[in-house]
């Protein structure tokens, strides 16, 4: 049987090794969704203006 040590940094790798596949899926699935769907730059500029509100 191998020391709880070993044990132990076999978990850190592997929860490292997950991290980092989910930091690469994310930024895959993030740069594949902005190629495929692009925001029009115009609709973003068009939001409307504050209005002020007084409440009474």
């Amino acid at each position: 049987m191998r020391p709880n040590h070993q044990e132990f940094a076999d978990g850190v790798k592997l929860a490292a090794i997950a991290a980092v596949s989910a930091v690469l899926t994310a930024t895959v699935v993030i740069g594949a969704g902005r190629t495929l769907m692009p925001q029009d730059e115009g609709l973003a500029a068009e939001q409307p203006a504050l209005v002020r509100v007084a409440l009474r």
